[in-house]
């Protein structure tokens, strides 16, 4: 084992030196910006106020080593686009007769176009004017509630895994869902607002990004070293911005300047110094490499850039089993991400970019499928894979600027097989043995997209919009059949509870078209208020809704006039997507699908039909009088896109030495949210002591279609419909110094309240409620993401000898916890009961802690290039933050020994205390 280790390591570090040795003469990349970022305005005579034709107007960023020139038009107008985000823009403007004029350190951030309206005095006396301590003009989003992650932070803070999308972590609003030491789309899992992971939503270079089908993460995943901005939108976006109720996470792509830079990495987590993983009672493996690279520059004519981008990841990862006997299972996992960009200038009005992106990881334990009380027999295999391009164009014809993009994603989101197939036996806290799933899913999807900017006294006027069209091929089996038995050991002559078998090979094709149009003004309606608003406009063809207007209103008032005091507030309604997950399961699992579902129950008498433990049945016993399928999935007789009402006031303040304060309460109500309604549920059972339970055949009686619907047996018909509501309520305090060259802090707590009648993730059995058939009102409770208290805080610390210190530290109450049985008490087929007496989500997990620290040393080996040595510590403290506990609580009236215990495997808590050291160069 040592040896292998050893070699691995040796040949990881030769592509290391490898790296280094190419790029050592080579170069790299800078930043491209999403959608019409840039700076336009008018250049005027102080004296007179005309405007002044021919100005010249130069843009630089030190830190992104850009230059941009532009010339004013007869109307003193000029306009520069495409800019990649930086915070210390200079514009400095000069034309014949007139003083030269400079202003900034401006601050860009992606999406946002900057009016400005410079007055050049005559040149009386030959002279600079700087205009550094002018107050910047008011963000023209104001109401919007987001945080943007720079480059240096996605560099320099603590990266596990370098996974972009766990940076949105550093906003408070956002929840991780899994444990932080995942792998895959399931990892990546984030809540926003407390919502469903669902229904975050994703954008990459201005187009959609959001996996359509399982809705689980990015569709396209890019790496760290190829992104220049990345920021999470949590309330209050502008109209320009759909998809979503919950939040939006938007990544902004790196693009070549005109000269060379580039960088190589290299990390390992050598696995002997790790912390043990939590639950765990002895030392498993885990150890992670890491390399990769960047290179941009000029490419072959004047004005074409190139940036390319390569990144790879190897991970040889033990799962704890705890039960029935404690073992170590060894999953490996491999990814690698590519991307190329190349953009062109051909004059100071028109660039055009293209985008090549590919992504692939396998995995042979995602996720630890095999840990906790999973056994080695239920191990599955796992391959995703993406590959996608994107064309942009942007144009300034006569002030007006335009942007339209076309993109197309091929993607594999879901490609699983067990790796030994064979019947499953389920003894819940105790063991899960054997499967026999396949699944496969390949996805196509095209965009176009179009967008025009432009600015009429002061209103600046931004509308387009866009079509996509999407297409899915689904096919999946399962070969063997399920038992399960009750909770705990085996005892001798036990029999199991139910017996479930799918017969069918499910092959299906379905997809979707989307459309979006909307209009925005910003207006400046006093020199020291701003007003925002917006319309926007979503069709979805699988739903039945036509009415998706979305109107939005917010404004910005500079209180002082200094620029130091900032009061905002905006109200605004905002639409989500219905994934199709769900039109995956109505084909699947509808009353005409290929693929059906049905469930034998065994008691005292021999059940006809069923087989005999541990056997599968080949084929559907035609005489099988109990052959009854479990469920049929169907949609309502309409389908609706949930939509919520959002609401927000906040005050921004300027505090002594560049630092600022901000506080912001918001207000979302979230309506026509999906939920399970069976109907024919059986009347309700009323449970008023612990341990009552009503027989599957008494409840059959009492169901509305008995165990035939539509001609068909079955038992339970769960209809989607939109009927579900949830609230979120949050106080928003942030304290942030982001310019100093020293360090940088930016710290943001949450207090929230999230309540919602259930929580639907897409299956049959999610979101059912305590009993049918009484008021819903009753499952009303904490959402399953609600952490009452949540503060993240990250900074950056340049100490003496080119030295330097940096961290991401967060404090957060534990998340809910929905006890159950473990038994269906009423019969309905749902192992959803409560025990008597305890509502939903009405326990927690232990408080949640980490601090992540990082240490980095830069050597400057020749100008412009430099080696950096770096060590990551993560969770340094070893707390155990738990994601998800043993909820089951049993049936009596006190507690199994094992309620509130935890889980092993990743997806149930963070990872224990972890080491790493890596290396960058860059030049």
């Amino acid at each position: 084992m040592a040896d292998n280790i050893t070699g691995r390591l040796m040949i990881t570090f030769q592509s290391f030196l490898l790296i280094i040795a190419v790029y050592a003469f080579q170069p790299a990349a800078q930043a491209q910006t999403e959608l019409t970022s840039g700076i336009r305005g008018n250049v005027t005579a102080l004296s007179s106020g005309e405007p002044v034709p021919g100005a010249r107007v130069v843009l630089t960023s030190k830190g992104l080593r850009l230059r941009r020139e532009s010339q004013t038009d007869a109307g003193g107008r000029f306009a520069l686009s495409g800019l990649p985000p930086a915070n210390d823009y200079e514009i400095v403007v000069s034309a014949e007769g007139f003083q030269q004029s400079v202003r900034g350190p401006v601050a860009l951030v992606s999406g946002e176009v900057w009016s400005l309206t410079l007055a050049l005095a005559l040149n009386v006396i030959s002279e600079v004017v700087n205009i550094t301590d002018e107050a910047l003009p008011v963000v023209k989003d104001a109401p919007e509630v987001s945080q943007v992650i720079n480059p240096g932070q996605m560099t320099e803070l603590p990266s596990n895994g370098r996974s972009l999308n766990r940076f949105a972590l550093l906003d408070p609003h956002v929840r991780n869902t899994g444990g932080l030491g995942g792998d895959g789309s399931t990892s990546a899992r984030l809540s926003i607002n407390a919502n469903s992971y669902r229904q975050t939503f994703y954008k990459l270079d201005g187009n959609s990004n959001y996996d359509f089908v399982f809705a689980n993460a990015p569709q396209q995943q890019v790496s760290l070293s190829s992104v220049q901005e990345f920021k999470v939108l949590t309330n209050q976006y502008s109209a320009e911005y759909g998809g979503s109720s919950a939040g939006i996470l938007s990544a902004v792509t790196k693009s070549g300047t005109a000269d060379f830079h580039g960088e190589g990495f290299f990390t390992l987590r050598p696995s002997g110094i790790q912390a043990a993983p939590p639950v765990s009672t002895f030392h498993v493996p885990n150890e992670m490499l890491q390399f990769g690279g960047s290179l941009g520059g000029p490419f072959v004519t004047k004005g074409a850039t190139f940036f390319v981008n390569y990144e790879r990841t190897r991970q040889n990862r033990g799962a704890f089993i705890q039960s029935p006997l404690p073992l170590m299972f060894e999953g490996h996992f491999r990814d690698q991400l590519g991307l190329a960009r190349f953009d062109y200038n051909a004059s100071d009005t028109h660039s055009m970019s293209l985008r090549l992106n590919g992504n692939r990881n396998t995995n042979d334990n995602p996720n630890d499928r095999v840990s906790g009380f999973t056994q080695p027999s239920a191990a599955q295999a796992s391959k995703v894979q993406a590959s996608g391009g994107q064309f942009t164009d942007r144009a300034i014809p006569g002030g007006v600027v335009n942007e339209m993009r076309v993109s197309y994603v091929n993607s594999i989101p879901s490609l699983s097989s067990a790796v030994s197939p064979q019947v499953s036996v389920i003894r819940p806290n105790y063991s899960t043995e054997g499967g026999s799933v396949y699944s496969y899913v390949r996805t196509q999807s095209w965009q176009v997209a179009d967008q025009l900017a432009f600015q009429t006294g002061s209103h600046e006027l931004k509308f387009g919009g866009d079509l996509t069209r999407q297409q899915v091929s689904d096919y999946s089996l399962t070969t063997y059949g399920e038992y399960r038995f009750a909770a705990g050991p085996p005892v001798p002559q036990q029999q199991p509870l139910d017996f479930t078998q799918r017969f069918g090979v499910g092959f299906v094709r379905y997809g979707q078209t989307l459309a979006s149009a909307f209009l925005q003004d910003n207006w400046r309606a006093l020199t020291r208020l701003t007003f925002n608003l917006g319309l926007r406009y979503d069709y979805q063809s699988i739903t039945n809704e036509r009415n998706n207007f979305a109107p939005r209103l917010g404004f910005a008032w500079d209180v002082t006039g200094d620029g130091k005091t900032i009061l905002r507030g905006g109200a605004g309604v905002f639409y989500d997507q219905y994934y199709m997950y769900i039109t995956r399961r109505f084909l699947l699992e509808g009353i005409e699908a290929q693929v059906r579902t049905y469930k034998f129950t065994y008691g005292s008498k021999s059940t006809p039909g069923a087989p005999a433990f541990p056997d599968s049945l080949a084929s559907l016993p035609a005489s099988a009088t109990e052959a009854i399928r479990d469920y049929v999935y169907l949609p309502a007789p309409k389908l609706l896109n949930p939509y919520s009402k959002q609401f927000s006031l906040g005050v921004q303040r300027k505090l002594f030495d560049e630092w600022m304060l901000t506080a912001d309460v918001l207000h979302s109500r979230t309506m026509k949210q999906q939920r399970v309604n069976d109907l024919n549920a059986p009347a309700p059972f009323r449970r008023t002591a612990p341990g009552q339970m009503l027989a599957a055949s008494a409840a059959d009686r009492t169901r509305p279609f008995g165990t035939s619907y539509q001609g068909v047996s079955v038992r339970k018909v769960a209809v989607i419909e939109n009927t579900a509501s949830s609230n979120y309520d949050a106080l928003d305090l942030g304290l942030l110094r982001r310019l100093s060259k020293r360090y940088q802090f930016e710290a943001h707590y949450v207090y929230a309240s999230a309540l919602n009648d259930a929580m639907f993730f897409g299956e049959a059995d999610t979101g059912i409620p305590n009993l049918f058939g009484v008021d819903a009102r009753q499952d009303r409770g904490p959402s399953d993401y609600q952490q009452r208290h949540r503060l993240v805080a990250n900074g950056l610390a340049e100490l003496p000898f080119q030295t330097q210190l940096s961290f991401i530290a967060t404090l957060a109450s534990g998340l809910p916890v929905n006890p159950v049985t473990g038994e269906d008490n009423n019969g309905d087929g749902y192992r959803t009961d409560r025990p008597v007496g305890f509502a939903r989500n009405s326990f927690r997990t232990p408080a949640q802690a980490s601090l992540d620290t990082s240490v980095a040393k830069r050597f400057r080996l020749r100008e412009n290039v430099r080696l950096e040595l770096r060590a990551d510590a993560f969770n340094i403290f070893n707390h155990t933050n738990y994601i998800k506990i043993n909820n089951i609580y049993g049936n009596g009236a006190a507690p199994l020994s094992t309620f509130l215990t935890p889980l092993a495997g990743i997806q149930n808590s963070d990872p224990g205390r972890q080491l790493q050291f890596g290396a960058r160069f860059s030049f």
